[in-house]
């Protein structure tokens, strides 16, 4: 069966207790501090990560809040644009009718002043030619007073016509 040594257990007790002293003062410390070194820079770690994560959140958020101003920018020069096109079509527009009104009134001036010239020459060959039938049907000659003292009656009896 099995036996037990007394001074075998002894020497190995006493020789655990020194290789545990020797250890705690050669390997635990070194062993703890570099573990301890490695835990500390696991948290920074995670603290810059966290960080960073934090950073990334708030620029996309900047982003987001830049681009929907943007767009929102774009949208209003759009409408700025349509309004500011269609204000430029009606001013044209109205432009343009003024301006065809404007040379209807001017055509319809200068046909009524053609007309008017017209109707005053077509009076005086009227004149004329009245004048110069009675003469030949009177047979006898006119002096220049009388010619025109006819051809003034002549003309105020014409109906006046304008239209």
């Amino acid at each position: 069966m099995l036996e037990i040594n007394p001074g075998l257990s002894i020497w190995t007790i006493i020789i655990f207790g020194l290789l545990l002293v020797l250890l705690s003062k050669i390997a635990w410390k070194p062993i703890l501090a570099s573990l301890k070194r490695r835990e500390e820079a696991i948290a920074d770690s995670l603290s810059k990560a966290e960080h960073a994560r934090s950073d990334a959140e708030k620029l996309i958020a900047e982003t987001e809040r830049q681009r929907k101003l943007n767009e929102e920018q774009l949208h209003k020069q759009l409408r700025e644009g349509k309004e500011y096109a269609e204000r430029m079509r009606s001013e044209l527009a109205q432009k343009a009718q003024e301006e065809a009104k404007k040379m209807l009134d001017q055509a319809k001036a200068q046909i009524e002043r053609d007309t008017q010239i017209a109707i005053s020459q077509l009076r005086n060959e009227a004149a004329d030619l009245a004048v110069a039938a009675a003469g030949k049907l009177l047979d006898e000659s006119m002096t220049d007073d009388k010619h025109k003292k006819i051809v003034e009656k002549f003309i105020s009896e014409l109906p006046t016509q304008s239209n």
